[in-house]
């Protein structure tokens, strides 16, 4: 009876010295921080020649494009953005670039999601415009070159468990050009704020 209390005792000791001894190779991962990335349009940029009448931006004019496939680098490894922190599949999404409220651009969320907690240092999205209407004139199409990837080169970093926003501009106007009798929107945006 001894010998089986003693080796039962070995036994138990045995099993807990692996027990303890033991990891699971699963490392501490550090909770996510959210990202969120706005646009805004140059309050300055408010007039455009068509054809040969100069015209002023209105509350009620539409330029409309669609932003896609977000994400942000850390040298070569990447990150997926999504629109909303809700999304769990990227999605295209359509704003209106010169969206107005009493004669002031607005600034929207382009994306808003949940990243690993680190230093980033470029944001890539792809974008593609539809059609720019202003007052009387009828819709005017507006183009941007095929498989347009806008690529932000900036320095920043997300915290884990708090918020980064990184503030985008944009000059709507001064970036669409004609071309024969096309308009071409080749967006050039700059980081304004982090």
């Amino acid at each position: 009876m001894v010998k089986l209390i003693f080796r039962l005792t070995i036994f138990i000791a045995l099993i807990c010295l692996l027990f303890f001894a033991c990891s699971s190779g699963i490392e501490f991962s550090p909770d996510p921080g959210i990202l969120r990335i706005t646009l805004e349009s140059d309050q300055a940029d408010t007039t455009i020649t068509i054809v040969t009448d100069t015209l002023t931006v209105s509350d009620n004019d539409v330029f409309r494009i669609t932003i896609f496939q977000g994400k942000v680098y850390q040298d070569s490894t990447f990150t997926v953005l999504y629109p909303t922190i809700e999304s769990n599949s990227q999605e295209e999404r359509a704003y209106n670039l010169i969206t107005r409220e009493n004669h002031q651009y607005q600034k929207f969320t382009i994306f808003e999601s949940y990243v690993p907690p680190f230093k980033y240092n470029k944001i890539q999205f792809g974008l593609d415009s539809d059609f720019l209407k202003l007052r009387n004139f009828d819709k005017i199409q507006v183009v941007t070159p095929n498989n347009f990837f806008l690529i932000l080169e900036t320095d920043f970093e997300v915290h884990e468990n708090r918020m980064t926003e990184v503030n985008l501009r944009v000059s709507p106007f001064e970036n669409v050009v004609r071309y024969k009798d096309t308009y071409i929107f080749a967006p050039i945006m700059e980081v304004v704020g982090i």
